[in-house]
Order: structure tokens, then sequence, then C-alpha cells
């Protein structure tokens, strides 16, 4: 004689496990389709500010570091004591590829003032090299060393020619004036003379005293 309690329990125990069974089935379709859902929210969404911040800050050099891209603008006045006094409008670009070391093109607009002969108007370019031997977050000490190129409307000095070269070396400070902005301040030699192209070779020795306001590009 069949028993009437047994159908009654297996209905009960299927019943059960179909119960059991359905959040296990529901977890499997949400991390079979929701996660690519997900990973593509990611991709599209905006970088956050913080994550933008963080970025442009790593990007930027401090001034004198690898990478650090800076142009100038300044002058420079210099006498020999005795029959020339110069004086120049001077711009520049600078680049550092490596700290504290740079590489710079200086390009001059500048008057001639003789004694002994005709003032002059010069147009000149000078290679530079600078390197920054002490520094501060808020102030270096460097050294540079340039030579030079100038084309003047008279003969410098009036015996000389109207094209020479400039030869220059001297060391001076930067300050910082905001994180941005540097005031360069140098003293040091500065020299003009034909380097023997012709058959005088007249120059000048002079003291040169340079100011300059250098910003990142």
């Amino acid at each position: 004689m069949r028993n009437p309690r047994i159908p009654a329990l297996m209905l009960f125990l299927v019943t059960m496990c179909g119960v059991l069974a359905r959040p296990a089935a529901a977890e499997l379709r949400y991390s079979t389709f929701s996660e690519p859902l997900d990973a593509l929210t990611l991709l599209m969404a905006p970088p956050s500010e913080d994550a933008a911040t963080s970025t442009s800050a790593e990007v930027v050099p401090a001034y004198g570091d690898q990478g650090d891209r800076r142009w100038s603008i300044g002058g420079m006045v210099a006498t020999d004591f005795q029959n020339e006094r110069i004086a120049s409008v001077r711009g520049g670009l600078e680049w550092f590829p490596i700290d504290a070391f740079s590489l710079g093109l200086d390009a001059d607009l500048g008057w001639v003032g003789q004694d002994a002969g005709d003032d002059a108007v010069f147009v000149g370019v000078s290679v530079m090299l600078r390197w920054h031997f002490l520094r501060n977050e808020s102030w270096t000490l460097y050294a540079d060393l340039g030579i030079g190129l100038v084309y003047a409307t008279s003969p410098v000095p009036p015996d000389g020619s109207r094209l020479d070269f400039t030869p220059q070396a001297g060391v001076g400070c930067s300050i910082a004036l905001d994180a941005r902005t540097r005031l360069l301040l140098g003293v040091g030699w500065y020299h003009l003379s034909n380097a023997r192209t012709t058959d005088t070779n007249f120059g000048v020795d002079g003291l040169a005293v340079t100011v300059r306001i250098s910003l990142p590009f």
C-alpha cells in the first residue's frame, strides 16, 4: 500500500529547491551581464577633478628641473671704462635638458656709444649655457658662458669692423617673484671683436650687468 505522505514530502522538497536556486540564478545573471556594463561606464566617465589636478601637477616642472622651458625679456649694459659704452634690449628662449643646466638662445637690439668714433646701433644673437650650481626653492646662484655674433651700423671699436663676435661669461642669481616668474640678475665679462676675420682685430672688453624676467611656456 502506498504511503500518502511520500508524494507530499517530494512536492515540498522540489518547492524548496526552486526557492533556494532562484537567488543563485539571479546572482549569476548579475555577474554575467552587469560587469561588462559597469566597466564600460567607468571607461566613458570623465576623469575626476582630483585626477586631473594630479596629472597636470606632474607635467609642469619646477624652475630649473629637467624639461623646464622658458622665455625671457630684459637688458644689458656694459662699459670698458674708457671709450665704449654698450646698452641693449635682450630677449631669449631657454630649455633645461637636465636638472640645473640650461641651453639658451638670446637676441639683442642695442646701441654702442664710442668716444673715438661714430656711435652705432647693432643687432645680435647669442647661444648661452647656464648652470645653476646652488639651488633653493626661492632662489638660485648660477654661472653662464656664451658666444654670439653682432652686426653694427658703424665699426666697433672705430678701428675694428662692423661684424663682430661676442664671447661672454658671468655669474648671477635668480629670485622667485611668484610660482612662475623669476628675476635674473647677473654680472660678467663681455668681449667684442672680429676674431681676426679682417686685417685688424681691435676689440672691446667690458664689464656687463644683465637683468631679465623669465617665464615658463
